[in-house]
């Protein structure tokens, strides 16, 4: 769609302002993560938002549409600013917020920052995850409802 959005923002007036990257390397994203004052999401849809989740980690503060996944991580007013999806308003007006308060954002990136440390590190996520199988095990284990198929050990 690179040429139809290209088109797009000259038809608008934005063509001069906007540049359409393509790839980029992961090192350069968490650059640009860390240069911008705002990370914008105004998405549709989002099944998880790994995407606020980098930018957060970057410690850049994020607006994102109230929407799947994005809804779930980001906290309105607390780790993010929420905004209503597809409603050019909203989401002018969480940008604004965020642009203009310095001292809002920051509060709101630190918050954030501070959720990624404690929620989303590597080791709390393998622990949690290792913590609910080891249930699922103990629950199977004492449940009459279980197979009484013996299965081989190499499964």
């Amino acid at each position: 769609m690179k040429d139809k959005l290209m088109k797009e923002a000259w038809d608008l007036g934005l063509g001069q302002r906007t540049y359409f990257t393509g790839f980029l390397s992961d090192k350069t994203v968490r650059y640009l993560y860390r240069a911008a004052d705002v990370f914008v999401a105004p998405s549709l849809y989002e099944p998880f938002g790994i995407v606020a989740l980098e930018a957060m980690a970057a410690k850049t503060p994020v607006v994102v549409s109230g929407v799947g996944g994005l809804s779930e991580i980001v906290e309105h007013e607390k780790t993010g600013v929420v905004v209503y999806p597809n409603n050019p308003d909203s989401l002018a007006w969480g940008i604004i917020r965020m642009l203009n308060n310095k001292m809002y954002s920051e509060k709101i990136r630190d918050n954030a920052f501070q959720m990624i440390l404690n929620k989303y590190q590597w080791d709390n996520i393998a622990s949690k995850t290792m913590n609910f199988y080891q249930g699922i095990l103990e629950e199977y284990g004492k449940g009459q409802w279980k197979s009484t198929l013996e299965f081989p050990n190499n499964l």
